[in-house]
């Protein structure tokens, strides 16, 4: 029997290489197929939140707009510093870190960073075939293999893209999408939280190349910010160059939180200031 595909709409905009690798993606039954598995772990059997095709779809979009904020601001991606490679293909490194970095929880949430890095390693050279050479295939597989396992806030990075993939993983978190795990139907900080993201948007200034607006319903939507977004932020490649403000939306009421900002416009490292 068929099972169905989820396709991810990206904008590849000239960039044939992320087109193609976006069309065997979203034609790979295989890996689809393993992408349900990671969410009956993750929310049928441990009740967490979406890991899978849906999360990666979100991650693929924000990560493609940061990396390409970055780029027009005049950062150049680590494969192009290092690996003397292109732009273009920074784009399909950070693609494939972000429809991969979970696909570990197939076999247990624990340490799934390690199984993601085992089981990419076989998904991605067929993904590449025919489109690079066998070094630069060689190249965009042991990069992507970087942002999956260091997408963990507890683990070194060494690459613009690996810190684009944490980020943007970390984003996903509107509307009760939050990458703090919380059980279902419990109660707590971890759920209140959650749902307290009214919108998460990106944009670029003068001052930084990214800036993320996030709405909130209520200040408990902090918790989410500072526990888990700072963190994902902080020991990063591109930490210098986000700044975060984060507001309640609510014209009802005085609320005791005005304004949150991570990463001052004139600092080069993340601060934190409330208003």
């Amino acid at each position: 029997m068929s099972v169905r595909t989820t396709t991810i709409n990206l904008p590849y905009n000239s960039n044939q290489k992320l087109k193609t690798v976006l069309d065997r993606v979203n034609s790979d039954e295989y890996l689809q197929s393993l992408w349900d598995c990671i969410n009956t772990n993750a929310v049928r059997r441990l009740g967490l939140s979406d890991h899978g095709r849906v999360h990666f779809a979100i991650v693929s979009n924000i990560g493609l707009k940061i990396l390409r904020n970055l780029i027009e601001a005049g950062v150049e991606p680590s494969i192009v510093t290092d690996h003397k490679l292109t732009n273009d293909d920074a784009e399909v490194v950070v693609f494939l870190g972000s429809v991969l970095h979970d696909l570990g929880m197939v076999a247990h949430r624990e340490n799934h960073q390690i199984f993601s890095v085992s089981l990419a390693a076989q998904i991605i050279p067929g993904l590449l075939m025919g489109i690079y050479g066998e070094k630069e295939r060689a190249i965009i597989t042991a990069e992507a293999l970087h942002t999956i396992y260091a997408h963990e806030s507890e683990i070194p990075q060494f690459t613009i893209e690996a810190g684009v993939v944490r980020v943007a993983d970390a984003l996903d978190m509107k509307e009760g999408r939050a990458r703090i795990p919380f059980t279902a139907g419990k109660k707590d900080i971890h759920a209140l939280s959650a749902m307290s993201i009214r919108d998460v948007k990106i944009r670029k200034s003068k001052q930084k190349p990214i800036i993320v607006e996030i709405s909130m319903y209520n200040e408990s939507g902090i918790f989410q910010v500072d526990q888990l977004l700072k963190k994902k932020i902080l020991g990063t490649k591109i930490e210098g160059f986000i700044e975060v403000v984060a507001q309640v939306e609510n014209q009802q009421r005085k609320t005791v939180l005005t304004r949150y900002t991570l990463g001052a416009p004139d600092t080069s490292s993340p601060k934190v200031s409330i208003e």
